[in-house]
């Protein structure tokens, strides 16, 4: 009666944070469905294994320490200089807004605490670190609800890039690769000032729409969940008054400090969370759809690097995925060729190459990212698919 009310328990939970029911196995993606037949193999070897699901409330003693940490950082620079600022951002305040961003996740699939007045709670501590304005909420619906279940799927996987941005970047370097290399070296400029990714955000899309003419993609529908207005706003309030008290505890110098870390860690010189992503997925590999990382760097991002063990067993805690990884190294032996920063140099390196891999690369999309005939001449561009 035990064995079968943990193992009950085991399945919920899994639900819950990400998987699906056999009932649903139509309807989640190859790798997921992948990801659930380890668990299966892991469980019947490894009975045992059913004993590491569920939360860890002590990762909520973390938030302290990085509060301390980020708000002493943000002290110490208060009395300097723009420089100094910035190396203390670049080289600690990223780490930390890292450490913090991985706690995120943890509370996305309710591996810290399930009931939602405490999960709130420290997810609004989180935010005290972070000053998200709620984009933590969105990263938190959008990888339980498209990551997890469609791991590999384009159409449902957020974390495939747009097809049309792809399209059209091979169109600039096929015509202009001098081109495309100033504009990498100029995103690289950018994000390396405060709010510099936001720049880029929002102007590098109408860049490659009126140098190459390609729409975005119109058929491609994600449908991930959405937070609420009031958690939405809720967020937003709370990292406003953060930046008034960070402004007005430690001046404008510490309050850069706060936005500038936070900035390169979103940004393209967020060479660790840039780095894990890149390293995470193939994005096409159906028989080891994900890697891990198992260097040092895990002690202060919460054992986000056991990703493989992590999709499998979405519903253990970080603290026992060492012991998940241990019990069945047989299963979770895909490890990531490189470190993070070698992954993020060959991201660079590669003009920015997509972070995953998909059919529609090599196919002609010229029906899915179709191109204005008034901005053909642009580049003088031949018809065709990819480019």
């Amino acid at each position: 009666m035990g064995s079968t009310k943990q193992e009950r328990r085991c399945c919920e939970t899994a639900v819950e944070h990400g998987e699906q029911t056999e009932a649903a196995r139509g309807r989640i993606s190859a790798q997921a469905r992948r990801h659930n037949e380890m668990r299966r193999q892991v469980l019947s070897a490894h009975p045992q294994a059913r004993e590491l699901a569920g939360p860890d409330w002590r990762s909520a003693l973390a938030i302290p320490v990085l509060l301390a940490v980020h708000w002493g950082l943000a002290w110490a620079v208060s009395g300097s200089n723009l420089m100094v600022v910035f190396v203390v951002a670049f080289c600690f305040g990223q780490l930390v807004m890292h450490s913090a961003g991985s706690l995120v996740h943890e509370t996305a699939h309710k591996l810290i605490f399930r009931d939602r007045p405490r999960k709130l709670a420290f997810d609004l501590g989180l935010e005290l670190v972070l000053g998200s304005f709620g984009r933590q909420l969105n990263y938190q619906h959008d990888h339980i609800s498209s990551h997890h279940p469609y791991v590999g799927d384009y159409e449902r996987d957020y974390e495939h890039e747009n097809i049309c941005g792809f399209v059209a970047k091979q169109f600039v370097i096929k015509a202009r690769p001098r081109l495309q290399r100033a504009i990498t070296v100029a995103m690289l400029i950018l994000h390396l000032l405060p709010f510099g990714f936001l720049v880029t955000d929002w102007a590098l899309p109408k860049i490659y729409r009126n140098l190459t003419g390609v729409e975005g993609d119109t058929k491609r529908h994600i449908g991930a969940s959405k937070p609420s207005v009031f958690d939405k706003r809720l967020f937003m309030a709370v990292s406003l008054a953060l930046n008034v008290f960070l402004l007005a505890a430690f001046g404008v110098l510490g309050w850069l400090y706060h936005n500038w870390a936070l900035s390169i860690f979103l940004g393209k010189f967020g060479i660790t969370n840039l780095g894990q992503s890149l390293s995470e997925h193939d994005g096409d590999d159906e028989v080891n759809p994900t890697r891990s990382c198992y260097g040092a760097i895990n002690a202060i991002l919460f054992n986000t690097g056991y990703h493989n063990e992590h999709h499998t067993f979405p519903n253990v805690a970080w603290s026992r995925l060492p012991a998940l990884k241990k019990m069945a190294p047989d299963v979770f032996h895909h490890e990531a060729e490189y470190s993070y920063a070698g992954y993020w140099w060959r991201h660079v390196r590669h003009d920015f190459s997509p972070s995953r891999r998909n059919p529609l690369q090599g196919q002609d999309n010229s029906d899915r990212c179709p191109r204005r005939r008034a901005d053909w001449n642009v580049l003088h561009l031949e018809d065709g698919g990819t480019g």
